[in-house]
């Protein structure tokens, strides 16, 4: 754990939190309430830190659907920002992300919607604890400026690649279709 998180954890008196989450251990709703009037900073910081060290940089896109994997948990956060339906701000999409990612075991996976959250968005999710990506590639919903499945996977690939992560492109069924790195 970086230094200064490490202080603003000791600071914020959140020590025995962030040891269960250094744990592996998904946080029950005491845990949870006390973050809800925590730093959204050290949250973020946190969700991060556990993503990073059981997840890994790699990030799974699962192109034709929402995953099947029983390892996977899907975010819901009943919104659909492409139909601008949500009251909820950016920010408060991607802290619920980072609670998400606090409350699931380390052991799975924690994957949002391109298509609902649209591509920024699901992008940046990906520094709020969000280690999965899912839309279908062969709509115009998901990066509809560029034609063809073949030129979203490439770009797509790209903007994971340039937040420092790897891209493994899958299908629903949880089959390997091509890595990136």
């Amino acid at each position: 754990m970086g230094r200064l998180l490490m202080r603003a954890v000791q600071a914020a008196g959140l020590s025995d939190i962030a040891e269960r989450v250094l744990a592996g251990e998904g946080l029950g709703s005491a845990d949870m309430e006390r973050l809800r009037h925590a730093d959204l900073l050290l949250v973020v910081g946190l969700a991060d830190l556990a993503r990073e060290k059981f997840r890994g940089d790699e990030v799974r896109v699962f192109t034709n659907g929402t995953p099947r994997d029983p390892s996977i948990v899907v975010v819901d956060l009943a919104v659909d920002l492409a139909a601008a339906s949500s009251g909820l701000t950016g920010t408060e999409i991607l802290l619920e992300v980072a609670r998400e990612r606090l409350r699931t075991p380390s052991d799975r996976a924690l994957a949002v919607s391109l298509e609902r959250l649209g591509v920024e968005l699901a992008q940046t999710a990906l520094c709020f604890g969000a280690d999965v990506l899912y839309g279908d590639l062969a709509g115009k919903s998901t990066l509809p400026l560029l034609d063809g499945v073949q030129a979203r996977r490439e770009e797509l690939g790209g903007l994971v690649e340039r937040s420092g992560r790897r891209v493994r492109f899958m299908d629903a069924e949880s089959e390997s279709l091509e890595q990136h790195s």
